[in-house]
């Protein structure tokens, strides 16, 4: 009878002996998992020592029976596997969130034991494999993150058997194939997205019952098709973001019955057709991003209801006619992006009304007229990008109220105006772009204010003077290009204080002088160019103080380089160091032949000019040898002897120039294992013997081949025509007989005139023209070069004959085919010689 009394105090007791029982089950579950991981610090509570409860340790919670039900463990310096996690001892866990470690390996099946789950986030970790199809077991998930790994395989469709997810997040992963209509099937979604991921298609029935959809991310995805009509009857959508995702096709009528929507992000897709105008339904979204596309037509004028809009990008597309001038009428309107279309006429007259306008990037169109006064009302605007149109006028006075501005690009209108006067106090001032303008005035010394420029562009205007001695002030500048103005005077040598500039273009204009020393050593130096210019002095110095310098244009000044006696004790001390020059043009100055010794230690060259200098003697073997060199113009110099053998080794030479010298010998055989040559000028030398006949096999790229003005002797090898690439070649005034072969009428004959000639580099762009003569006529062919011949013989094309020297050209006329391509007659009988570009 006693234990009968004791009986309901037992069972009192059972579940709280099961709970202490559950707690400490799961606190040795946990330790067993940690010692599995590389033990960081932030679970250096979890310890059977210090309790058998795990309810107080780190990332822990329990309910208030003691059963652990959260695990909370983000960003916490996890490293190893969830394989060692005993899912089953946690039945009552809802909430796992391990977002953010160092994890690995795969999502184990196991962790179907934890049924009861309602969040699970397994992100920024490096979890790799398929997700397990015992995911289908987590009936209660509402939110399912596994964004940030490795994962791979289709579209996991045992997670459309939890029907109660709100929010599914498998971005950033390397899943493959279509996703499924079974998706239809959750319909609580509120958020879905899989961008950066490798699906192809996303059948509409997936779209049909997200009703209460909020968020659809695709971005980053090789989608096929176009947006489905479905996309309409999410109602609830306030971001649809389906940017990189290679759809195709118009933007859907429908998408204006998504008024909910906040956030519309269509960029960089193959989208043609117009804006459709119902797009301005949508009058709560705050950001419309349709860059990078193919739409056309006009900017609707709807956009203006768009009352919420706060950033507009239509840029790289192919719109025209004016931007509506209801653009100017949105109240909220912050960024207004037109970059890359084909707009044109005036900018509305209000565009920055609101005060709130603080980035205007217009560049590459056609608008025209001026920029309009309320642009930077209330001095909100921070970047102001105009670049390629044509805006007319003077620089705005208002440009000075532009307080808070950080970048101006005007470059490449038609503004006017004395430049000094155009700007005021711009303390946060960053970039200051006008090239190709036609401003006048002079430099401003008051501009070493601007303390925040890092690039000044002013290059291609008439701006005089000289350079102020106050820009050395400017300490943060990294570029300043000057270029193609009338500037006068000399180099500062303040200009040495600016410790972080990267690029100095001050090249055509008439700056005497020397470089200062102080300039030349300036340590952050990368890109330096004072080519056309009056500037004289040695060059030695400036190539052994730079270590990151690789560009240097000089050309077209009176520069010598008369290296000391000690010039390799120099190179060789640990306290010089020769820079990676890469590009050096010296063409037209004074430089000799003993500069060619140093030049051989830049083992990096690529690109160099000494043509037009007074370099003599023979050709170094180490010069044409450089394995990196791919460009050499050594014209106009007093060089003679046969070419170096070593050429040959040189597999990267594209293009060598060695015309008007005194080079003698037969044709290099060298130059037969130089198979990239494109361009090839031995001109007006004395090369002597047959022109080889395996030059039609070597040169599979061959545009260029000049060999006027040389003593090559025989006949004219029908293997040239198997020059494929051939565009240029020039064998006059040599002792060349026989006839023109037939085979030749297959080459090409395109060519378009330039004046004068140059080797022009823009930037570190490399562009060669070549002079030629046609019918008594100089011409200029730049880049893509024709064959030049004429039914006249080869010596009466040129201009130089020498008169000592007997009419031993090629007798013959042109095969029909070419005289077809080249020669028709005009309306007054007289023969008149054309080629694509040349009239």
């Amino acid at each position: 009878m006693e234990s009968i009394q004791f009986l309901p105090f037992v069972l009192l007791l059972l579940p709280i002996c099961t709970a202490e029982t559950g707690a400490a089950t799961a606190a040795e579950a946990l330790v067993k998992w940690k010692t599995s991981l590389f033990q960081p610090d932030t679970l250096s509570s979890w310890s059977l020592t210090n309790s058998t409860t795990p309810c107080n340790w780190f990332g822990v919670r329990c309910d208030a029976a003691g059963s652990l039900v959260q695990l909370r463990l983000p960003s916490s310096g996890l490293n190893g596997t969830l394989l060692d996690l005993d899912f089953s001892i946690l039945p009552n866990l809802t909430h796992l969130d391990l977002y953010g470690n160092s994890l690995h390996g795969r999502v184990p099946p196991a962790i179907s034991g934890a049924a009861k789950l309602t969040f699970l986030d397994l992100s920024f970790n490096q979890l790799e494999g398929t997700v397990p199809e015992e995911i289908a077991m987590l009936t209660q998930l509402t939110n399912l993150t596994l964004s940030d790994n490795h994962l791979v395989g289709p579209f996991p469709s045992p997670i459309t058997s939890c029907t109660k997810l709100m929010h599914l997040d498998l971005s950033y992963n390397q899943f493959t194939g279509v996703l499924p209509s079974s998706l239809s099937r959750l319909t609580r979604l509120q958020v879905f997205d899989v961008s950066s991921n490798e699906f192809y298609e996303l059948t509409p029935e997936a779209l049909a019952n997200w009703t209460q959809l909020l968020s659809l991310q695709m971005y980053h995805n090789p989608l096929t098709g176009q947006i489905p009509e479905e996309i309409g009857k999410l109602r609830e959508l306030r971001s649809l973001g389906l940017g990189h995702a290679n759809l195709t096709g118009s933007i859907p009528e429908e998408i204006g019955n998504l008024t909910k929507l906040k956030d519309l992000q269509l960029l960089d897709n193959h989208f043609t057709g117009p804006i459709p105008h119902q797009i301005g339904r949508l009058t709560q979204l705050t950001i419309l991003e349709l860059s990078d596309n193919r739409l056309s037509g006009t900017i609707p004028p709807e956009i203006g209801n768009m009352t919420a809009l706060e950033i507009l990008d239509v840029s790289q597309n192919q719109f025209s006619g004016e931007l509506p001038s209801t653009i100017s009428e949105l109240p909220k309107l912050q960024s207004l992006i037109v970059i890359n279309n084909k707009l044109s006429g005036s900018l509305p007259g209000e565009l920055g009304k609101n005060g709130l306008l603080s980035t205007a990037q217009l560049n590459n169109n056609s608008f025209s007229g001026e920029l309009p006064p309320l642009l930077c009302n209330n001095s909100t605007l921070r970047y102001l990008d105009a670049d390629n149109n044509n805006f007319t006028g003077r620089l705005p006075a208002w440009l000075k109220n532009c307080t808070g501005i950080r970048r101006i690009g005007l470059g490449w209108n038609h503004f006017s105006g004395d430049v000094s006067e155009a700007f005021g106090a711009h303390p946060q001032l960053e970039v200051l772009l006008l090239p190709r303008n036609q401003l006048t005035g002079t430099l401003s010394p008051a501009w070493v204010e601007w303390r925040s420029l890092t690039n000044l562009r002013l290059d291609d205007n008439r701006i005089s003077g000289q350079v102020p001695p106050e820009f050395g002030n400017m300490t943060n500048l990294y570029s300043l290009s000057l270029s193609s103005n009338n500037l006068t005077g000399s180099i500062p040598a303040e200009l040495g204080n600016l410790i972080f500039l990267a690029l100095l273009n001050l090249s055509n204009n008439g700056i005497s002088g020397s470089l200062p020393s102080t300039v030349a050593e300036l340590s952050a130096l990368q890109s330096l160019d004072l080519s056309g210019n009056k500037l004289s002095g040695q060059v030695w110095k400036l190539l052994l103080q730079h270590p990151d310098l690789n560009y240097i244009d000089l050309s077209r000044n009176s520069f010598t380089a008369m290296l000391p006696v000690d010039w390799e004790e120099i190179t060789n001390s640990s306290s010089t160091y020769l820079p990676d020059v890469q590009y050096l043009l010296l063409s037209d100055n004074l430089v000799d032949s003993s500069i060619i010794p140093l030049l051989c230690r830049f083992s990096g060259l690529q690109i160099l000019d000494l043509s037009n200098n007074h370099l003599s003697g023979r050709l170094p073997d180490c010069l044409l040898d450089m394995e990196a060199m791919q460009y050499v113009d050594l014209a106009n110099n007093d060089l003679h002897g046969s070419i170096p053998s070593s050429m040959g080794s040189n597999a990267s030479l594209v293009s060598l120039h060695l015309n008007s010298n005194r080079f003698n010998g037969e044709f290099p055989s060298s130059l037969k294992q130089c198979r990239h040559l494109v361009a090839l000028d031995l001109g007006e030398n004395s090369f002597h013997g047959e022109i080889p006949r395996w030059v039609g096999d070597s040169f599979p790229s061959m545009i260029v081949l000049r060999l006027r003005s040389n003593m090559f002797g025989g006949s004219i090898p029908p293997q040239l025509s198997r020059l494929a690439s051939l565009q240029v070649l020039d064998l006059a005034d040599n002792d060349l007989r026989g006839s023109i072969p037939r085979s030749f009428s297959g080459l090409p004959a395109m060519a378009r005139r330039q004046e004068g000639r140059a080797i022009e580099f823009s930037g570190l762009g490399y562009s060669e023209s070549i002079q030629m003569i046609w019918k008594g006529r100089e011409l200029m062919f730049h880049n893509t070069l024709s064959l030049v011949t004429g039914d006249r013989p080869l010596q009466q094309l040129s201009l130089r004959r020498d008169p000592h020297r007997a009419d031993k050209s090629c007798r013959a006329a042109l095969p029909q085919p070419i005289k077809e391509s080249f020669i028709r007659g005009d309306s007054t009988g007289n023969r008149k010689h054309e080629m694509a570009g040349v009239s």
